[in-house]
C-alpha cells in the first residue's frame, strides 16, 4: 500500500509539473500572463487542503479496514480481485460525477465550489484550487459511501493514481491536435470539454461534470462539446476581478452575501 501511496502522489506531482511546462510552450489560450503568481495562489489553496486530506486519508484507511471486517460490501459478490477493483473504481468515479453535479445544483454547495470556478486563468494549477470546506464536505460524505461499497484503501489509491492525471490534463491550457482531442473525449473528459465547464455561461458550466470518465456525462445528459471556443469567457461574472482573486478573499467568498 505504501508503494501505491508514494507512486500516486509522485505521479500527481510529475504530471502537474510536466503539464505546466508544456502549457507554457504550447498554450491553447495564448493571452494568459503572470503564470507564476497564478500558480502561487492556487498552490496556496492546495496546501491548505492537504491539512485536511492527509489526516483524512489516515482515518479513511483505518475505517475502511475496520468496516470491511463487519461489512464486505462488493466483497460479498466474491469477484476476482481485478473485477472487484474495476467495479469499485467505476463506482467511485460515478460518485465523483454525482458529487460534482450536486455542487452545481445545490445553492449551499455552490457557494464553496464557485471558488474553483472563479478562476479566469484556466490551467493545470486550477485542478488543485478548491475551498478547504468543499474538501472537508467531500471527505465527510465519501467515507460512509466507501465503507458501504466495501472499498479498500488500495482501491482509493488506485483510483487517485488513474483519476488525478486526467483531472490535471483536462484543466490544463495545452493546445492539442483536434483529432487527439476527439479521441480523448471518447474515454475521458477532454480539455475542450472542461473549458466549456469553466465558461461564464451557466448553460455551459452546468455540463461536463466527469472526473475520470466522460461516460457519465453521456449517460446522464450533461455532455456538451464545441470545437470553436473563440468567444469563450472563463471565470464568473463579478467574482473573477483581481481584488477578489486573493487568498483571503477566496477563503471568505462563500460567506459573503
Amino acid at each position: 500500500m505504501q508503494e501505491i501511496f508514494f507512486f500516486s502522489y509522485g505521479t500527481t506531482i510529475a504530471a502537474g509539473v510536466t503539464l505546466w511546462i508544456v502549457e507554457g510552450l504550447h498554450p491553447y489560450f495564448s493571452r494568459q500572463k503572470r503564470r507564476a503568481l497564478h500558480a502561487k495562489l492556487n498552490l496556496s489553496m492546495a496546501g491548505l487542503n492537504l491539512l485536511i486530506l492527509l489526516p483524512s486519508g489516515i482515518l479513511m484507511a483505518f475505517m475502511l479496514e475496520w468496516s470491511r471486517n463487519g461489512w464486505p460490501g462488493i466483497g460479498m459478490l466474491a469477484l476476482p480481485p481485478v473485477a472487484e477493483a474495476i467495479t469499485i473504481v467505476l463506482l467511485i468515479d460515478l460518485w465523483m460525477y454525482l458529487w460534482h453535479r450536486l455542487n452545481h445544483e445545490t445553492a449551499f454547495l455552490w457557494r464553496f465550489h464557485s471558488v474553483h470556478h472563479s478562476d479566469e486563468t484556466l490551467d493545470v494549477t486550477t485542478s488543485w484550487r478548491f475551498h478547504f470546506l468543499e474538501i472537508l464536505f467531500s471527505e465527510l460524505l465519501r467515507l460512509p459511501l466507501f465503507m458501504l461499497m466495501g472499498a479498500r484503501i488500495e482501491h482509493l489509491l488506485l483510483y487517485s493514481l488513474l483519476m488525478t492525471p486526467v483531472i490535471e490534463f483536462h484543466h490544463s491550457n495545452i493546445s492539442i491536435p483536434p483529432a487527439l482531442e476527439r479521441l480523448a473525449r471518447l474515454i475521458i473528459p477532454s480539455p475542450m470539454m472542461h473549458r466549456l465547464h469553466h465558461s461564464r455561461l451557466r448553460s455551459e458550466h452546468d455540463t461536463n461534470y466527469g472526473s475520470m470518465l466522460s461516460l457519465w456525462d453521456r449517460l446522464f445528459g450533461s455532455f456538451l462539446i464545441k470545437d470553436n471556443l473563440d468567444d469563450l469567457r472563463l471565470g464568473l461574472d463579478h467574482e473573477s476581478d483581481s481584488d477578489k482573486q486573493q487568498l483571503f478573499a477566496l477563503l471568505q467568498k462563500p460567506f459573503r452575501p
